[in-house]
């Protein structure tokens, strides 16, 4: 018997964007294609450029040269490219929507391809005369709104370096990033609405020295500060910078385990080839398609979504609100409203619609799309049977930051089994041991063998952390530091991040393992599983759930993990009101084993709730000492 819920049929096939490219190269089968982007790269990413409709205004005369080590390989060098050039000016004439957009309060419109290419001429205009030349970095503090997309596009059209900051920072976490990645103007927002309240951006921004400030809707303007409409009014530049495929286009920051979060640098190139290529393949793509993607232009997937949408001729859809606000189905409305044709979304998000008992089908929607964490079975199931009705395929990707892209993707082309997801195109991906052996069907550490266009180029302002971080564990090999399983068809199953993984009475257990059975008890809204330490086992199980706080519950939860899994492996079980996590859904597992063990929980400045670290820690004064060792299983 299968275990694949979805299958596409033979008609699908035919007019799928990544076989109409095998095809053309005269490739017969999607398997035939994955093997050949692996073995012969130099031919598969020249391939994808022409495919793509990539535009480089000079000639790259190589496609990758890894002469100064691995770690450090160039792509499409002597390569001339900006991202602006095929993003907006291969469009500029047309009256095709670029991007459409709504705000919380109901205001929505759209911007053309013609218009976005005028306004970002002006707005690269008037960003020259305030200073900003090629490779200076600027802010973007704005909630996800058609100005902050306005503002990429100026940066990078200007060849300066566009610096995208979560929209939920506070100020510590935003001076931060400015002061590390040498900002000295910033695009923000006076004020925006969330759930029916005010959200005035602008306190958290203004008194940071020497920076000027762009501002949407200024109520007052001190000095060093512009009206974001009248810079509009500039005349406009001619053309854009000529920049090369190795300059820096944009830095997005992922928090570290210390205080100090990394600067990930990426490329007008290579990270823009891989990232266009994703879009149009594993979400199947088309000039006539609008993605809504439900995040944060902080998040990667942000630039991500709005690059490869544009890139491709068709529609980004933005949001500044809630998705939860008015009511539970905005994003419903959303979808209807505005003709969007593929949604992503978050597993969090999903477990909070089947938790509320949502379950009425999203018409309009050809493909789904999630990042962020792993799923669990049942609401991987529960969106593609409720929401989708059991025809609508989930694109499963999963990457990260330091790589504005994806390892792993499942695919509209791909036959489907629950929460899987597919080796990358052309990504070299496996699953090493601790010996560094490729392993099939157990649980190891995620790998790319080979160098991949979009992976960051060091760690900005810090080379050595980009080694140590990426390349040190196994040689000329990149560990991307997520504990995952794959399978002999190319399936691969996530676990979890490879820090967070357990190691109990010597053996060694994934969270995502855990927190699966955990989910299929009644009255688990959301869980997480860590290690806390053990004097005894080195560590012992603790599991944190939100939900029904009944001691039937907790039990339940128990004795499932302990038949599950095993008898050394009983948990402690805790009911919690909230867990950690960031604004786009993903689980802080880190952060809550070192609150509840009393230990410096490194940087939460991306936390939805930093509220939740207190709770914890007074929770975690009844089970352990004041080393962090678990003393107490009591309930």
């Amino acid at each position: 018997m299968s275990d694949y819920v979805y299958e596409p049929n033979q008609f699908q096939l035919k007019d799928f964007n990544i076989v109409k490219f095998a095809l053309s190269e005269g490739i017969e089968s999607i398997e035939e294609l994955y093997e050949r982007a692996d073995k012969d790269r130099t031919w598969f990413w020249h391939s994808v450029v022409e495919d793509l409709g990539i535009r480089f205004w000079k000639p790259y005369t190589k496609v990758f040269d890894s002469s100064q080590g691995k770690e450090w390989t160039k792509w499409y060098v002597d390569g001339g490219i900006n991202i602006v050039d095929t993003c907006i000016l291969s469009h500029a004439h047309s009256e095709r929507v670029a991007i459409s957009f709504e705000r919380e309060n109901g205001e929505n419109g759209t911007i053309t391809f013609r218009e976005l290419d005028d306004m970002t001429a002006r707005l690269g205009r008037s960003l020259q005369k305030l200073g900003v030349s090629k490779g200076d970095r600027v802010g973007i503090y704005m909630p996800l709104n058609p100005e902050c997309v306005v503002a990429m596009y100026s940066i990078l059209r200007i060849g300066a370096v566009a610096v995208p900051i979560f929209s939920g920072y506070g100020r510590d976490a935003l001076k931060k990033r400015v002061e590390d990645a040498g900002i000295r103007v910033i695009f923000t927002t006076n004020a925006y609405e969330r759930k029916g309240k005010k959200v005035a951006m602008i306190e958290n921004v203004r008194g940071i020295e020497d920076v000027k400030l762009i501002i949407q809707n200024p109520v007052i303007l001190n000095n060093n500060e512009f009206d974001f409409r009248d810079l509009l009014e500039e005349e406009p530049l001619n053309g854009y910078e000529k920049t090369m495929s190795e300059d820096p286009a944009i830095i997005l920051y992922t928090s570290g385990t210390t205080g100090r979060p990394k600067g990930t640098v990426h490329v007008h190139g290579g990270s823009f080839v891989n990232i266009v290529k994703e879009v149009k393949y594993y979400l199947d793509f088309k000039q006539s398609d609008t993605l809504f993607w439900i995040t944060d232009l902080g998040w990667m997937m942000g630039p991500w979504a709005i690059l490869g949408a544009n890139a491709l001729g068709g529609s980004i859809f933005v949001y500044d609100g809630a998705v939860d606000f008015p009511t539970d189905t905005r994003v419903w409305d959303l979808v209807e409203r505005n003709s969007i044709t593929i949604l992503g979304l978050s597993p969090t998000y999903v477990r909070m619609l089947k938790q509320k008992g949502i379950d009425r089908r999203m018409h309009g929607i050809r493909v789904f799309a999630s990042t962020g964490e792993p799923w669990d079975d049942d609401s991987w199931l529960w969106l593609f049977e409720k929401i989708g009705g059991s025809i609508t395929p989930i694109s499963n990707i999963s990457g990260g930051t330091d790589i504005i892209g994806c390892f792993l993707a499942s695919a509209p082309y791909l036959p489907l089994k629950p929460r899987c997801l597919y080796r990358g195109l052309g990504m070299n991906v496996s699953v090493f041991d601790d010996s560094g052996r490729e392993i099939v069907n157990s649980i190891g550490y995620l790998v790319a063998k080979e160098h991949c266009p979009s992976m960051t180029r060091g760690i900005w302002n810090n080379s050595s952390k980009y080694t140590e971080t990426y390349w040190s564990k196994f040689k000329g090999v990149w560990n991307h530091g997520d504990w995952a399983l794959m399978d002999k068809d190319g399936y691969f199953y996530l676990f979890g991040r490879s820090d967070d993984v357990m190691k109990i009475a010597g053996k060694r257990l994934g969270p995502n393992e855990v927190e699966n059975i955990v989910s299929e008890v009644k009255g688990v809204v959301e869980c997480a599983a860590v290690g806390i330490p053990d004097r005894i086992k080195g560590e012992a199980l603790a599991v944190f759930y939100v939900g029904d706080g009944a001691e039937s519950v907790r039990r339940k939860i128990e004795s499932r993990v302990t038949e599950g899994i095993g008898k050394s492996f009983r948990p402690l079980v805790i009911n919690v009101p909230n867990i950690p996590k960031t604004r786009n859904g993903k689980i802080m597992r880190r952060v809550l084993r070192n609150a509840f063990t009393n230990r410096d929980s490194g940087d939460i400045s991306g936390l939805e709730d930093a509220a939740v670290i207190k709770n914890i820690q007074d929770l975690g004064k009844n089970y352990v000492d004041a080393e962090g060792y678990l003393v107490s299983k009591g309930h």
